[in-house]
C-alpha cells in the first residue's frame, strides 16, 4: 500500500459496487488501498439463478442464490486485485453491534481487501414483510431477518433492527477506519414513466430501487456518529446514483465500459467457470447480459461536485473549499504562490451533500453556500435546504450558518430531489444563486448588495441534469448553462435590470453530465463537458465576446473518466485557459485552450489512493502559474502546480493536511 487511505464501500447488493462505482473501486484496488465493501442484504431476489446451459424447471433456492452471488462478487474483487478470480480468501466472523453474525473474507494474498456480507434477506421470508431494507428503513417493521447462505459461515439467522444496523454500520466505521466512504443516493430524482420512459426497475416514480435508497440513508445516519478514522484523520463522502443511469447520456468511453462489463462477466460466471460450489459460481444472469440494462455505461456521482472551489482571496493567496467531515473545510496558502498550507480548518454546517459553492464579496469576505441534508426521515419528511455561511469581516470570524431554504420547501414529495448550488454575483455586486429543482427545472435567489435576499424564482427549463454552471461575462451580466437530454441550454440576463430568461434558440450538442463554463483571457465565455458514450470533453464558445455562438461544439480530445470539468482562465492571453478532469485511469488529466497540437497530460493519483473525490479543481496562482488540487481518496488536500508560466509540465503532488 502506498496511502493512508482506506476506502469504505457500503451498498445494498453484491453487484452494485461494480455497476454503479466501478471504475473507482478498480482504481483503488489497483494502487493497493485499502478497501473494504459491506452488503447489506444477501441479494436473494426471487431466489432463482438459471445455469445459462440449464433446459429443466427453475427451483427457487434463496440460500443458494444468496451463497452463487458472494462467490460471483468475491471473483470479481480477486480478479480486480491480483489478477486472479480463483485467488484464495481467509474467512471470519464478525459479531455485530446488533447481535448478528456477519460473514467477512479477505484476500489471502492481499489481506487488506476485505467483503462483508451481512445477509439480511433482500425479500423477507413468505411470512414476513417485502423488501426487508425498504421497510425497515420507514420504520415499517420492527425487524427484519438474516439469510443463511448455502455452505457459509454463519449457520442460523438474525435479525437486525433500525438501531442496530446503524449501530452495526458505526462499528464497522470504527474498525475500519475510512478515510473516503462510498454510498448509493439517498435521493434519487422522481421520474415520470411514459411511453419513452417505461416502468422498469425504478421504484415507484424514483429513479432506483428502494434497497439502493434505503441502504445510503442508513449509511448516512450512521455518518452522523463515525468520529473519524484517527488523530487529525479527515475522510470524505461520495454517493453515487443507481438505476438512474438508464434514463440519461451515458457518460463513460468505450474503454472504461468495456473494463466494468469484464468485472461483471466475472462475477457472473459468464464464461462457465465452475468455482466447484455447488451453490453456483456467480450472478448467472449478469454474466453476458451487464449491458442491456443500460446501468453499467455511465458512472454518475449523486452531487457532481462543481470545479470552482480553489480561488484567490483578496491578498492574492488561494483558497481551497471543500466538504471533509461532512462539514466545510478550508486550506489557505500561507503566502501568494507558496507552496506551504494551512489547513483544513472546520467551518461546519453538518451534514452537507459533496460540493461547496464559494464566492468573495466586492470588499473581501467569503461566502460559503452548500445543499445540507437536514433531516433523514422515515417516512417522506425528508429536508434538504441551501444554506450559507458568510465571514461578518475581511480576515474575520464565521458567525455562523443561515438557510437559504429550498424550492420546493413545504412539499414533502419534492423536498428531497435539490441539486447543489452554484453561484456568482453580478456587475452590480448582487449575488446570485441557482439550484436545480425537484422538477429537474432551475431556480435562482439573488441576494441584493445591500445584503437583502429576494425569493426564490423559477426560471424554468426541463429535464436538467445535475451540475449547472453559472459565470459573470465581461459585461457584467449573469450567464447559466446546463444539459438536458436533448442538448446545452442557456440562460442570461438581457441587461444588468432584467431577470435571466433561457434563449428559446440556443442549444449545443448533447452533454453526458455536468457542465463548465468559464471566461477566456479573450473575453469570451466558453463550455467544456463530456460527450456521451465516448470519454471525450466538446468545447463550444462565442464567436466573440457578447457575440453570437455560431460554431457547434467541437472535440478537444481527452482521457475518458466522468464527473465536472474543471476550467480556469489565464492572467495573460498567453496563458491560456486550463482544462482539467478525472481520467480513466484514475488520475487528472489536463491540457491548455487553445492549442489544437497540444497532447493531454496525465497527473497520476496512485500515490493519494488510486483516485480523486469529486472533481479536481484549477485556478492560476499569484506567480501565474496554473494549479490544479484534488482531494484523494486519503482524505487530503494535493495540490499540483505548472512548473513555470507557460510550461506544459506540472510538478509533483504536494499534500496539505
Amino acid at each position: 500500500m502506498t496511502s493512508p487511505a482506506s476506502v469504505l464501500q457500503i451498498v445494498a447488493h453484491p453487484d452494485d459496487d461494480l455497476y454503479f462505482m466501478n471504475p473507482a473501486t478498480f482504481q483503488g484496488l489497483k494502487a493497493g488501498t485499502r478497501t473494504t465493501t459491506v452488503y447489506l442484504t444477501a441479494g436473494d431476489a426471487l431466489g432463482k439463478n438459471p445455469r445459462p446451459w440449464q433446459t429443466g424447471p427453475v427451483v427457487e433456492d434463496r440460500e443458494a442464490y444468496g451463497k452463487a452471488r458472494q462467490n460471483g462478487i468475491k471473483a470479481a474483487y480477486a480478479f480486480m486485485t491480483l489478477g486472479d478470480r480463483t485467488a484464495a480468501w481467509k474467512p471470519a466472523t464478525l459479531s455485530t453491534a446488533a447481535g448478528a453474525v456477519a460473514e467477512v473474507y479477505s484476500l489471502a494474498d492481499a489481506p487488506w481487501v476485505t467483503l462483508v456480507f451481512l445477509n439480511i434477506r433482500q425479500h423477507g421470508t413468505p411470512e414476513g414483510p417485502a423488501r426487508s431494507l425498504h421497510v425497515l428503513w420507514r420504520d415499517e417493521v420492527e425487524a427484519v431477518p438474516t439469510l443463511v447462505p448455502s455452505g457459509g459461515l454463519v449457520h442460523e439467522a438474525y435479525r437486525y433492527t433500525r438501531t442496530g444496523l446503524v449501530r452495526t454500520l458505526v462499528q464497522i466505521m470504527d474498525l475500519v477506519r475510512p478515510t473516503l466512504i462510498r454510498t448509493m443516493d439517498p435521493d434519487p430524482d422522481r421520474l415520470v414513466h411514459d411511453e419513452k420512459f417505461p416502468q422498469r426497475h425504478d421504484y415507484g416514480d424514483l429513479s432506483d430501487h428502494c434497497d439502493h435508497t434505503a441502504a445510503a440513508l442508513f449509511c448516512w445516519v450512521a455518518l452522523d456518529h463515525y468520529q473519524g478514522p484517527g488523530e487529525n484523520g479527515t475522510f470524505a463522502v461520495e454517493a453515487y446514483r443507481g438505476y438512474y443511469n438508464e434514463r440519461w447520456p451515458h457518460n463513460l468511453g468505450p474503454q472504461a465500459v468495456s473494463l466494468k462489463e469484464f468485472f461483471l462477466n466475472v462475477y457472473g460466471a459468464a464464461d462457465g467457470h465452475d468455482c466447484g460450489d455447488p451453490a453456483g459460481s456467480g450472478d448467472y444472469s449478469v454474466g453476458l447480459n451487464s449491458r442491456g440494462t443500460g446501468w453499467l455505461q455511465s458512472t454518475a456521482p449523486r452531487y457532481p461536485v462543481g470545479a470552482h472551489w480553489l480561488l484567490p482571496d483578496r491578498r492574492g493567496r488561494l483558497a481551497a473549499f471543500t466538504v471533509i467531515n461532512q462539514q466545510a473545510a478550508v486550506w489557505l496558502e500561507a503566502e501568494p504562490g507558496s507552496d506551504h498550507w494551512r489547513g483544513p480548518f472546520f467551518l461546519g454546517g453538518g451534514p452537507l451533500a459533496p460540493g461547496l459553492a464559494v464566492s468573495l464579496t466586492p470588499d473581501g469576505r467569503w461566502q460559503i453556500f452548500a445543499e445540507r441534508l437536514s433531516h433523514l426521515a422515515a417516512d417522506d419528511g425528508h429536508v434538504r435546504e441551501i444554506v450559507l455561511l458568510e465571514q461578518a469581516e475581511r480576515d474575520g470570524a464565521f458567525p455562523g450558518w443561515i438557510t437559504l431554504g429550498n424550492p420546493s420547501a413545504g412539499d414533502a414529495r419534492r423536498d428531497r430531489h435539490l441539486g447543489g448550488p452554484v453561484v456568482t454575483r453580478d456587475g452590480r455586486g448582487r449575488l446570485h444563486v441557482f439550484v436545480r429543482n425537484a422538477g429537474q427545472g432551475l431556480h435562482s435567489r439573488v441576494q441584493d448588495a445591500d445584503g437583502t435576499w429576494g425569493e426564490w424564482q423559477d426560471l424554468r427549463g426541463y429535464d436538467l441534469q445535475e451540475g449547472i454552471a453559472a459565470l459573470t461575462a465581461p459585461n457584467g451580466r449573469v450567464e447559466v448553462f446546463g444539459a438536458s437530454r436533448e442538448g446545452v441550454f442557456h440562460w442570461a440576463q438581457g441587461s444588468l435590470d432584467e431577470p435571466l430568461t433561457r434563449a428559446p434558440r440556443f442549444r449545443l450538442a448533447t452533454a453526458a453530465g455536468a457542465v463548465s463554463a468559464v471566461v477566456q483571457p479573450s473575453g469570451q465565455v466558453m463550455t467544456v463537458y463530456r460527450q456521451p458514450d465516448s470519454g471525450r470533453l466538446l468545447m463550444a464558445q462565442e464567436d466573440a465576446p457578447g457575440g453570437r455562438w455560431a460554431q457547434p461544439a467541437s472535440s478537444i480530445g481527452g482521457r475518458g473518466g466522468y464527473g465536472s470539468v474543471a476550467l480556469a482562465a489565464g492572467p495573460v492571453p498567453e496563458a491560456g485557459t486550463l482544462v482539467a478532469c478525472r481520467s480513466d485511469l484514475g488520475g487528472v488529466a489536463y491540457r491548455f485552450l487553445p492549442g489544437a497540437d497540444q497532447p493531454w497530460q496525465e497527473l497520476s493519483a496512485a500515490a493519494l489512493g488510486g483516485t480523486v473525490v469529486g472533481a479536481p479543481a484549477a485556478a492560476f496562482d499569484a506567480l501565474g502559474r496554473a494549479t490544479i488540487a484534488v482531494v484523494g481518496a486519503d482524505g487530503r488536500l494535493a495540490v499540483a502546480r505548472q512548473a513555470a508560466p507557460g510550461a506544459v509540465e506540472f510538478g509533483p503532488w504536494t499534500v496539505a493536511g
